[in-house]
């Protein structure tokens, strides 16, 4: 198969080869040995070599395969398997060893009891350093209930690109709340404010693009949400966790969605991905951009290397706006509080073994390994769908952007996704199960307030209605008790 670059040096391979078995066993310490299991790891590989299920990732299941079989000689088998399949199947079963997944669904798989949790022994290896994870990602992304189920390869977050040069010159500061941004996307939309640092008359220019492609207007409107609906004194906010009631329709998501059509009124009707949000900035046709880098999905463009030192980074914005489902009102958030929420799992990348392991020893050794200090920027880098995740990748990012961030905007990016996944506040992007139906309602809600065929509340309304009708689908007990989950909560 081809690969569109080196996944990994191949200098360290053999001085790697001998540490990485040791790493295995001691990645295996607590864990109980069947009689059957021989002591060496290289014996147990080639008598049953790893079976790993990617989803939606064949660079990431070319790298690690890359990674594990060079380093023990073993035979790793690959199995590939869609979202969309894994969540339309009935299967009880994965017939794999380990899996590689979306973030988005831990909950789908704890919940069908594929995976099993780390052990207590097993979740404080050295090894697998957890306390080394950003913040969020150790405590929410990689937890379900109170169970760690899962490591990370890391999880992009929405960042906030902007043109440093155009900011420079009309002597603006990158917004800090929603309110702020949508002044500015009006202010940088007209051309004449902005001179010939804005692309040629001939091609479209905006304030700023979105990604409001199938599949992610959803998401979208959940991260323009998040700081208006995460009040600091209470757990609901897509859901009621006491009833699964759908706060969908309620006043936060519908201000999101209103001040999300008045910027999309002024572009084009052509829906981007956070792929190609990123090339239209890239190529100088947007002063500012919802997106992140990735240097696996580069989306770098010729126009625009000979700029300089020209973009900036800054985390998504805000709000001091916060409302209060208990009083129903709306609140100042206190002036030490951060008006940043965090939306996790709209993106990213989780390993987890699977309920039918045959190795656990084994599983383990290659999940500890590619999610590690040694190896985890390196295998994580390989796809499209990760960043960084640790504490000492810090200084490590530029493997994760495209060629034009690095330098300067590289480390400010690190920065952001540093402070974003350590802030105190988050809203999930949906894990529980049936998630692709939930965001497919959210989806048609913002298509037909962008298309003018209802208001941001009428059209909330349908989609609150479709989310109480897929619950009491899927099962509302049960939903409910998942939902609790995902807030980290016991039923």
């Amino acid at each position: 198969m081809m690969h569109r670059r080196e996944f990994l040096p191949r200098p360290r391979f053999t001085t790697l080869a001998a540490s990485l078995a040791l790493l295995i066993v001691a990645a295996a310490g607590g864990c109980k040995r069947d009689a059957s299991e021989s002591v060496s790891p290289e014996g147990q590989v080639a008598e049953l070599p790893l079976r790993v299920l990617v989803i939606d990732d064949e660079p990431l299941a070319d790298a690690v395969k890359l990674a594990w079989d060079s380093r023990l000689g073993g035979s790793t088998k690959l199995l590939h398997l869609t979202a969309a399949e894994l969540q339309e199947g009935e299967q009880t079963r994965l017939n794999a060893d380990v899996i590689l997944y979306p973030s988005c669904l831990l909950g789908e798989l704890a919940e069908r009891d594929l995976i099993v949790p780390l052990d207590t022994e097993d979740a404080a290896d050295p090894i697998f350093d957890r306390q080394g994870l950003f913040e969020l990602i150790r405590l929410r992304e990689i937890v379900w209930g109170s169970k760690v189920y899962a490591v990370p390869l890391g999880s992009p977050q929405f960042t906030l690109l902007y043109r440093k040069d155009i900011f420079a010159k009309l002597q603006l500061e990158p917004p800090s709340t929603w309110e702020q941004y949508q002044a500015l996307a009006n202010q940088l939309s007209d051309r004449s404010a902005i001179g010939d640092l804005a692309s040629p008359d001939n091609q479209e220019w905006r304030g700023t693009v979105e990604p409001l492609a199938p599949t992610w207007a959803g998401p979208m409107l959940l991260a323009r949400a998040a700081a208006y609906a995460r009040h600091r004194n209470q757990y609901s906010t897509l859901f009621d966790f006491n009833s699964m009631e759908s706060l969908i329709a309620s006043p936060p998501f519908a201000r999101a969605l209103e001040e999300l059509a008045a910027i999309a009124a002024k572009g084009s009707d052509v829906r981007h991905t956070p792929q190609e949000a990123r090339r239209i900035f890239l190529a100088g046709q947007s002063a500012m951009a919802v997106t992140w880098p990735s240097r696996a999905s580069d989306a770098s463009v010729a126009t625009t290397t000979d700029r300089g030192d020209w973009i900036g980074v800054a985390e998504l914005p805000g709000s001091r706006d916060v409302y209060n489902y208990r009083t129903q009102s709306w609140e100042q958030r206190p002036i030490d509080e951060s008006p940043h929420v965090s939306l996790i799992a709209s993106d990213g990348r989780l390993g987890s073994v699977t309920k039918d392991c045959r190795r656990k020893k084994h599983a383990l050794g290659m999940l500890f390994m590619i999610s590690g200090n040694e190896l985890g920027t390196t295998i994580g880098s390989a796809s499209s769908h990760t960043t960084l995740f640790r504490e000492n990748q810090i200084g490590q990012e530029s493997v994760w952007v495209d060629q034009e961030l690095e330098g300067a905007p590289a480390r400010q990016y690190a920065e952001v996704v540093q402070a974003a996944q350590n802030g105190a506040a988050w809203l999930d992007a949906i894990r529980i199960p049936g998630r692709d139906k939930y965001i497919a309602a959210l989806d048609q809600a913002v298509v037909s307030v962008l298309a003018g065929e209802a208001t941001a509340a009428e059209a909330l309304k349908v989609a609150s209605v479709d989310w109480n009708r897929i619950t009491d689908l899927i099962d509302r007990e049960s939903q409910q008790k998942a939902y609790m989950r995902s807030l980290g909560l016991d039923p």
